[in-house]
């Protein structure tokens, strides 16, 4: 058998019906995914309907010709443990899901049921509908959205981009019979075999492959006639248009756009490697120079629109005051670095650099996340000679025009012209900076965390703070996780865990890069540092992080501090229930003081490293990696533990935190916390959660249309695991959301006899299956909790023997838990 090569492309072919299919082969042990594109997206839509592209997205999964509701892709893959979602761009829709090897048949067969022979239920519509209504609003106040609203009305020409796609109650007449008849013909004309393309990630030979596609559930009709893509209007932005977007709790943002029309090449590759440099933090990187004048907290870079030949980029900086002030020399600077970019980029060594990124991101991709990457024409770049046509353009027009210019902060502006979005903007043009900076600019340098470790076969003693779980030969892709946790007899202050986690931050680019990533959280009385990826990197991470975190530079600790006085408010940035749920870790772990602020100033970092007591667990690496592991170890902070932590007792008092003010939405995550940590209570309460997600989802959802942020499952936050419930909605009450939810359980009491119950993450297949990041974030959780490293293998083999009585014991405690319910939300508390 070959051995598994994680760079290599997908095997192409075509159906008898003329389906393009891509085949990624994977080992044996792996999960399985299938992503289909459609070619189609908002853009694409009638202009007279609005949002019918995203609209028709969201019907697609309210059941098929084979398969009810109950039955469909969602409820099925929610039902095995997998994930699945959908994504309606401009000029394309994706539908993807990933399930065990042994459930990826059944899988398929619904999405490509789904997507062939939908229903469209007229009533079904109608309830729909009013969700698309709820994401609209939420919508109208996302800072991204708003400032892409924003830039379409500084375009030269009418252009898609600068339209309104966003369905709502009024775009989306789904009573009218044209209405109907652009939905049937917007489906004919995209959702044929023709058009679409499927890529499935799995370990299925493909004869097995080709023969599961001549079912007829996967049976895609195919195109009555081919199309001919229309010619693309103009895309470019007027000259001087310089303005001012008002965006509530938004301090200050600068966006430099830029549009481009008629790149040719690999425009999306060119993107992507433009986006790499830009966004480095290395020595001598454009962050580097804006944070050494501080004018920048953060750099990124996206790409509202791209297609054929067509782009919009958006330079995205965060500035700081002194930043926001000296905005003509931010534009200066980040000019000044685009001309050398465009002189230099395509050296050698940085196409070289580029390429060992690319290279070590493949080796530890999920499934789906590795059909995501080969779904983009630019994957397919293999040579700079590939690349220079499209960047060499691409840098000469962002040079060459310079940036249409937003400014993005709470100052007042008045309501102006927008499609759809209310959009608040006031003429801001910025004069020219008034002294050029000169920088001696050089291309990043190589990262270190990139390069082979070199053998080391030395295994000496390991700290007995460490819990060391080598490989156990269930993974292809050599991945690994190292976690530590810090525990404090008193809680540090919220200022000190935001500047421990601003130090990780400026190195989580060059981990991402090396194909890890940087995982911190605030549990109160403790903080979790966990290092998951490419398992060689990670003592090689380790040495160079841990003795950053002994001692922060004075500004690192004031700019923190300033945060810390923010930490109660929300922003707009992000969505609501989101920002809520990210603070139970610290809220369970230590309640009352979890919103104080606090001493941020090196004595009182000193104090609580002086105190703190860590433990670790290495999960999946080599014995080769002992030596390098013991020395990072010693040099972290605090003192090794004794002892692994002590059972943590379940929470018995209700506490409810209030955030922010409420607003046009009201939202709601209540955590209900497990009773007790024993195997069979949390077997059963994770298929509970198993068996109602689909159900919850549909009916708060879709049935009584109370929002778009829905849903529930099974969560663990720091030491506490539980059913979470989050509600955002911009009708209901706080009050009425909790009935809401507590009326949905008293239901499932009647309904939970003829639920088909769900599988276990391993029914049929072995643990392995589930991915190593997984298994590894579960044994952690446990060790945190004081619970044994096995305890997750213990609930998953104890899921597969919940019966109808344990599963109806278990809800009757959850419904009866109020006692005990932890709530955060933006109302004023019920307690």
């Amino acid at each position: 058998m070959n051995a598994f090569d994680p760079s290599a492309a997908p095997e192409s072919f075509v159906t008898a019906s003329g389906l393009k299919v891509g085949l990624l082969a994977l080992p044996a042990g792996s999960q399985a995914a299938a992503l289909v594109r459609v070619p189609g997206g908002a853009h694409d839509a009638p202009t007279r309907y609005p949002g019918l592209a995203h609209f028709l997205e969201h019907l697609l999964f309210l059941g098929s010709e084979a398969y009810a509701v109950d039955d469909s892709l969602m409820a099925f893959v929610q039902g095995c443990g997998g994930q699945l979602n959908a994504s309606t761009r401009e000029r394309h829709t994706d539908f993807f899901f990933q399930v065990r090897q042994e459930d990826f048949e059944q899988a398929l067969r619904r999405l490509l049921d789904m997507l062939a022979r939908p229903q469209l239920d007229r009533a079904a519509q109608a309830r729909e509908r009013e969700v698309l209504q709820a994401e609209f609003l939420a919508r109208g106040r996302d800072t991204e959205t708003l400032c892409d609203a924003a830039l379409g009305t500084a375009l030269a020409d009418p252009h898609p981009f600068g339209g309104f796609h966003a369905g709502n109650r009024e775009t989306l007449p789904v009573e009218s019979a044209d209405f109907q008849a652009a939905l049937t013909d917007y489906h004919r004309r995209f959702y044929n075999s023709g058009a679409l393309e499927l890529l499935v990630a799995t370990a299925l030979p493909r004869r097995d492959l080709e023969q599961l596609l001549q079912a007829p559930q996967c049976h895609v009709p195919s195109a009555s006639a081919e199309s001919t893509a229309p010619r693309l209007p103009r895309l470019a932005f007027r000259s001087d248009w310089s303005r001012r977007l008002q965006v509530a709790h938004e301090p200050s943002r600068l966006l430099l756009a830029y549009a481009l029309d008629e790149v040719r090449g690999s425009l999306d590759g060119a993107l992507d490697y433009l986006a790499c440099a830009l966004t480095s933090e290395a020595d001598g990187s454009l962050i580097a120079a804006l944070r050494a004048r501080r004018w920048c907290e953060g750099l990124a870079m996206r790409v509202p629109y791209l297609h054929r030949g067509q782009s919009v980029v958006v330079l995205d900086l965060r500035l700081t005051e002194q930043g926001h002030a000296q905005r003509p020399g931010v534009v200066a600077l980040v000019s000044s670095w685009l001309a050398f970019f465009a002189r230099h980029g395509a050296a050698a060594a940085a196409w070289d650099e580029y390429q060992r990124v690319r290279q070590r991101s493949l080796v530890g991709m999920e499934p789906l996340l590795r059909l995501r990457y080969w779904i983009e024409a630019g994957s397919r770049m293999r040579s700079p000679e590939q690349l220079q046509p499209a960047l060499g353009e691409l840098l000469a027009r962002m040079v060459g025009t310079g940036p249409t210019l937003l400014t993005c902060d709470e100052r007042p502006c008045p309501a102006a012209g927008g499609e759809g979005f209310v959009l608040r903007l006031a003429d801001e043009p910025l004069p020219a900076a008034t002294t050029l900076p000169v920088v001696d600019w050089q291309l990043p340098k190589a990262n270190p965390w990139l390069r082979d470790p070199a053998p080391n076969t030395a295994q000496p003693p390991l700290p007995t703070a460490l819990r060391w779980l080598g490989r156990d030969g269930s993974d292809a892709y050599g991945q690994g996780a190292l976690y530590l946790s810090w525990q404090f007899a008193t809680a540090p202050s919220i200022g000190l865990a935001l500047a421990v986690e601003a130090a990780l931050r400026e190195r989580r680019w060059a981990a991402r890069q090396a194909g890890v990533e940087i995982l911190f959280e605030d549990l109160g009385t403790a903080w979790s540092l966990g290092l998951v990826g490419f398992a060689p990197a990670l003592p090689l991470i380790a040495a160079d992080l841990l003795p950053r975190l002994e001692s922060l530079g004075p500004a690192s600790l004031s700019e923190a501090q300033a945060r810390a006085a923010r930490a109660c408010e929300l922003n707009g940035q992000e969505l609501l229930v989101r920002q809520l749920w990210n603070r139970l870790p610290r809220l369970l772990g230590i309640a009352d003081l979890a919103t104080q602020p606090g001493a941020c100033d090196p004595g009182s970092l000193d104090a609580a490293w002086n105190e703190a007591r860590w433990q670790a667990l290495a999960f999946g690496l080599g014995s080769g990696q002992q030596a390098a592991l013991a020395t990072a170890l010693a040099a972290a902070p605090g003192r090794s533990a004794e002892r692994p932590n002590a059972p943590v007792p379940v929470l018995r008092a209700r506490h409810w935190w209030s955030f922010g003010q409420p607003g046009e939405e009201t939202a709601v995550v209540l955590f209900c916390p497990l009773p007790t940590r024993e195997v069979a209570t949390e077997a059963a309460w994770r298929t509970l959660a198993q068996t109602m997600e689909a159900l919850f989802f549909r009916r708060l959802r879709s049935e009584l249309q109370l929002g778009y942020a829905v849903l529930c499952g099974f969560r663990q936050f720091g030491t506490q695991a539980g059913m979470l419930f989050v509600v955002q909605s911009p009708k209901a009450s706080a009050a009425e959301i909790l009935g809401h939810i507590e009326t949905f359980l008293a239901q499932f009491v009647a309904e939970l006899p003829g639920l088909a119950r769900t599988k276990s993450p391993t029914e049929g297949g072995a643990v392995s299956s589930i991915p190593l990041r997984r298994r590894a974030e579960q044994t952690w959780q446990a060790c945190l909790a004081g619970l044994d490293p096995d305890h997750p293998q213990q609930v998953i083999e104890a899921m597969a023997r919940v019966d109808r009585a344990e599963l109806a014991r278990q809800l009757q405690l959850l419904r009866t838990s109020q006692a005990r319910w932890q709530v955060v939300s933006n109302a004023a508390s019920l307690f």
